[in-house]
């Protein structure tokens, strides 16, 4: 049996919380539907998910609670220790979905532990 990168676990939650299927959010993070199911079954995992669920449905939506809860989680989960602040830098003029990409690219960064 190989052992899941625990950062993909933590990958999961955010697509999860947004609605994505169990399939698309296997695909998103490189595992097996099935793997998604054994981490829904997880009480540890379903706890941490319920907890971002919590701070995602706050309105309005408060996207730093929601990164400071998944550096939380990532913690929990045992995807990297605690760390520092994260900064994203987004040139000046960059479109929307260039920013998304970015931010995207430091959140996992931040959650796989690999700051810089």
């Amino acid at each position: 049996m190989t052992r899941i990168d625990p950062a993909k676990r933590v990958d999961a939650i955010l697509p999860l919380v947004a609605g994505q299927s169990q399939r698309a959010v296997a695909e998103s993070v490189g595992v097996h539907p099935s793997t998604v199911r054994g981490w829904l079954k997880d009480p540890l995992f379903t706890k941490e998910l319920a907890r971002v669920q919590e701070v995602a449905a706050r309105r309005p939506l408060d996207a730093e609670a929601v990164l400071a809860v998944m550096d939380e989680v990532a913690v929990r989960l045992g995807a990297r220790s605690a760390g520092g602040p994260v900064v994203v830098s987004i040139p000046a003029g960059a479109s929307a979905g260039r920013r998304r990409r970015l931010l995207a690219r430091g959140i996992a960064r931040a959650v796989e532990g690999g700051l810089r």
